[in-house]
């Protein structure tokens, strides 16, 4: 790598050997292209959304960002490939709640939470609880009493056992004190037709994937997991405004790198992501993923927010006893 150099003049190399030995030492960053492992295939919502944040972060760091999907094993190649690579910041993840969550259900994860350092809080997008348009179920109170009523006869769809098609689920379930039964798919869209027949209660969805079926009239939204009403949904009440605040949940994308990553290095590149939130296109382009930007703007808040959502589910999942097989 290139060495910054501040020295202009014999004398001030002298001086600035003596009393600051430490400048000499410091290195430019980044002097070579900054790769984004996304642990899923190419066209998806966090494929789109590194993408879009890569090419304004191009600009202000005069180096591109190289995007590399690798989708495998429920996120964990990705994982484990940027935990294998160098902490100097030309490696990073673009990851989504599951980078958390997944090390407390799946004991064969080979890592924790704090092997990572949060560097940037991407975006964030709530979940609609949704049924199908015909269900009986008009309001998330006639669900609940439903399911008081006949406890794990009601079921839901997730792609897998603690994933965020499952757990923001389990969180109602705890919050309202009543039992689903999980029904599982290797995708959202092979769910959906499911749902909008009845054949399934109900199951979690983005907006990507279920606000033009609502518009359709093919399917019901009855809550929305964020604290308030959702732009992606403004006619759909929140948990927290139906009375189960436990049950909020935020669906995040953030950058993370290996937790030995300098702190020099984490703000130059979290300083790039916020520059490019002020441009107005990539505002637009997030809002047609149904993304909303986070409050969080620092490094030391987005991994302050890590900490909390951590032990949220960690709680969650010692509770539901949810475990899956080591991969």
């Amino acid at each position: 790598m290139k060495r910054r150099t501040f020295i202009q003049t014999p004398a001030a190399a002298i001086a600035s050997t003596i009393l600051c030995p430490a400048v000499l030492a410091q290195e430019a960053f980044p002097t070579k292209p900054v790769r984004f492992v996304i642990p899923s295939a190419p066209g998806g919502v966090s494929d789109a959304v590194a993408r879009a944040y890569g090419e304004r972060m191009a600009k202000s760091l005069k180096q591109p960002m190289l995007i590399e999907n690798m989708p495998g094993a429920g996120t964990l190649l990705a994982v484990r490939n940027v935990l294998k690579a160098p902490a100097d910041g030309y490696s990073m993840i673009v990851s989504a709640n599951t980078i958390v969550t997944l090390p407390h259900v799946d004991k064969g994860a080979g890592y924790m939470p704090n092997d990572f350092t949060g560097v940037a809080y991407l975006s964030k997008m709530p979940m609609a609880l949704v049924v199908g348009a015909d269900s009986p179920y008009k309001t998330l109170a006639d669900l609940i009493t439903a399911a008081k009523n006949a406890p794990g006869t009601l079921s839901f769809a997730s792609v897998g056992i603690g994933t965020t098609s499952h757990l923001p689920v389990e969180l109602l379930a705890q919050s309202a004190a009543i039992k689903l039964q999980l029904i599982p798919y290797k995708g959202i869209p092979l769910a959906i037709p499911d749902v909008s027949a009845g054949r399934v209660t109900l199951m979690m969805g983005t907006a990507p994937s279920v606000a033009e079926l609502i518009k359709a009239g093919k399917l019901r939204a009855l809550a929305v997991t964020s604290e308030t009403r959702s732009p992606s949904f403004p006619n759909v009440p929140s948990f927290s405004e139906l009375g189960h605040e436990e049950a909020t949940y935020e669906l995040f994308l953030g950058f993370m790198a290996p937790a030995r990553l300098p702190a020099s290095v984490r703000k130059i590149l979290a300083d790039a992501v916020e520059e490019a939130k002020k441009d107005p296109d990539l505002r637009k382009r997030l809002e047609g993923l149904g993304q909303e930007l986070p409050t969080q703007a620092t490094p030391e808040q987005f991994n302050a927010f890590l900490r909390r959502e951590e032990e949220k589910m960690k709680k969650v999942v010692q509770q539901a006893n949810i475990q899956i097989a080591p991969r």
